[in-house]
This record gives structure tokens, C-alpha cells and sequence, in this order.
């Protein structure tokens, strides 16, 4: 198939799962990428086989993550198996990221990653081992991904440049409530009104305490399920260090929250990338402003979420 008519077909699959319920979405999208060989995605169908086979006989199993390796949850039908099948997570989406940060002047080699919602280090691993940064900073606040976290950060020889804290981000610092998926170790969601005994943090504090140079950062990486505006609200040192930040943005989880989202987007940031369309490839609706984000809300009103690039004001 050519080029051009592959991505007419992958852009009429996408819509076509945004549409259907979940689990049947997923189904969707594994068959489309089989069908077309998508990334090789023909080569690795046969891990998901081997995955529910090995699950059945191990709680933790290692499996190959770029250059390196992971130790993932068994259990985990989203992160655990999308690692074990594919050998990554959303590594197109971070590469597309680091290629239009250096595109755009703002190039993080060398530089810090704060990796919110750290969960067992997918996103932390890729920047340092493959991404160019120097150091990260992470936050996770479940603490049987914690563990995992730790374990592969010394798996994989980062330890050395990576602090982790095992606490969650939010606009004020306390406690608050993490209520915990059975089956999605990144499907966790804290909420910081509640009444739980779960540390929280602004990433303000930790800047005031020194603990994190704003200067020095090269990208705020956030995965907080919902939790994305408070997170933001306690990042005033990093917004104002002008810190370019990826977010996922998802509207039925956000509810309530996404109207302040919204503006803190506009407030912030000059320019918008959809890391979704940038990863295949294409550009019609790569670029986007904060006019956009309505749109963009409508059609992931019920499912399905977009990653976003912000770039600064400049």
C-alpha cells in the first residue's frame, strides 16, 4: 500500500475506534495495525499469545524495552502487556516530541526530564537511554509501581541519574486519595480533596527546596489521569522557566476539570503539536492552538485521548 493511502487508512481507523467502547476500540486498532503491517506490528501478534501463557505462570516477567529491558505486572492488561508485546509505550509519541523540541530551539539533550506519573518508568527509561536527556526526576504515588520503577531504573543502569519520589503532584502540598485500578497500573487517579493518607506535592515546593533547577529542565512530562490542571498549578517555577510540557488530554476523564485545562493552555503555552498525528507521520491537524482545543474536546468527549506538545510563548 502507498504511503499516502496508508495513513488515509490509519487516520479512518482511528476515528472509527474513537468511536466504539473500549475493549472493541483496542480490538480495532490491533487488527488495522496487523492488517497493514503497521510498525511491524504483524511480527509481534504472536507476543500476545505468549503473554497470556506467561502470565498464568509468573506475577512479574521481564521483557524487552528498547536497547534494555522491563519488568512488568503480569496482571496489567494496559501497560504490562503493551511492553511485553511491543517493547515500548508510547515511545513514537516521545520521539516525535524530542524531534519538534529540537525543530523549534528548544532542544533537551543534556537537560532534565520530570516525568509525572512516572508508573514503572516507560517514559523515564526512553529519555535517558534513548532520548538524549541527562538526568530525570520522577513521581509515582502507587507504590507496587514504585518498586517496579526502582527495579528498572537499576535494570537498566539509570539509577545513578534519576531521583524518584514516591508521592503524587498536585497543586498543594498534603494528602490526598489514589483510588487504584485492578487490571491498568496507569489508570490510577489521585485526588487531592480527599481524605487519604496519599503524600502529595507541588513540583513549586520541590523547586523552592532545590531539589529541582527549572532552568536545567528540558521537559515536563505529565500522566496524571485527570489530575493534569493541578499538577500545572503547582508547576508556577517551570510555566514561568518557559518548560516545554507533554500532556495527555482526555476529556472524559478530565470532566469538570477540563474547562481549567484549557486555560491554563492558553495562558502558558504559544503552540500546540498532537503527538498522535505527528507520530504517524502527518501533518494535517499536527499543529494546533488553543482555538483548537474545543474541537479536539468534542471528539474525545467519550473516549480516546490525544498526547499534546505545548511549546511556550515565546
Amino acid at each position: 500500500m502507498r504511503p499516502d493511502n496508508r495513513l488515509a487508512f490509519i487516520g479512518v481507523a482511528q476515528r472509527l475506534s474513537d468511536r466504539l467502547p473500549p475493549r472493541w476500540g483496542r480490538r480495532a486498532r490491533d487488527v488495522g495495525k496487523i492488517a497493514l503491517d503497521h510498525r511491524g506490528h504483524r511480527r509481534t501478534a504472536f507476543r500476545h499469545v505468549q503473554y497470556e501463557l506467561a502470565r498464568r505462570a509468573s506475577p512479574l516477567l521481564a521483557a524487552p524495552f528498547g536497547p534494555g529491558q522491563l519488568l512488568v505486572d503480569s496482571q496489567d492488561d494496559e501497560i504490562g502487556r503493551t511492553v511485553f508485546v511491543s517493547g515500548g509505550y508510547e515511545r513514537w509519541h516521545m520521539e516525535a516530541a524530542v524531534r519538534r523540541l529540537r525543530a523549534t530551539g528548544h532542544d533537551p539533550t543534556g537537560k532534565v526530564f520530570v516525568d509525572v506519573g512516572a508508573n514503572i518508568g516507560t517514559s523515564t527509561v526512553d529519555a535517558l537511554a534513548q532520548f538524549g536527556f541527562g538526568r530525570a526526576v520522577c513521581f509515582e504515588p502507587a507504590a507496587d509501581n514504585v518498586r517496579l520503577l526502582r527495579v528498572n531504573l537499576v535494570w537498566n543502569g539509570l539509577d545513578g541519574r534519576a531521583q524518584v519520589y514516591a508521592h503524587a503532584v498536585s497543586d498543594r502540598n498534603g494528602v490526598g486519595s489514589l483510588s487504584r485500578s485492578a487490571d491498568n497500573s496507569g489508570d490510577h487517579r489521585f485526588t487531592a480533596e480527599g481524605t487519604g493518607g496519599d503524600a502529595c506535592r507541588t513540583l513549586d515546593s520541590l523547586v523552592q527546596a532545590g531539589h529541582i533547577d527549572p532552568d536545567a529542565v528540558g521537559l515536563l512530562w505529565i500522566d496524571a489521569q485527570g489530575h493534569e490542571p493541578h499538577v500545572l498549578r503547582g508547576a508556577g517555577a517551570l510555566l514561568a522557566a518557559q518548560v516545554p510540557v507533554v500532556i495527555e488530554y482526555c476529556p472524559w476523564v478530565l470532566g469538570a476539570g477540563l474547562a481549567d485545562l484549557d486555560a491554563l493552555i492558553a495562558r502558558h503555552f504559544g503552540s500546540i503539536v498532537n503527538l498522535n498525528v505527528a507520530a504517524e507521520g502527518r501533518r494535517d491537524g499536527m499543529a494546533l492552538e488553543a482555538s483548537d482545543l474545543p474541537a479536539l474536546a468534542r471528539r474525545f468527549a467519550h473516549r480516546g485521548y490525544a498526547d499534546l506538545l505545548l511549546l511556550p510563548n515565546t
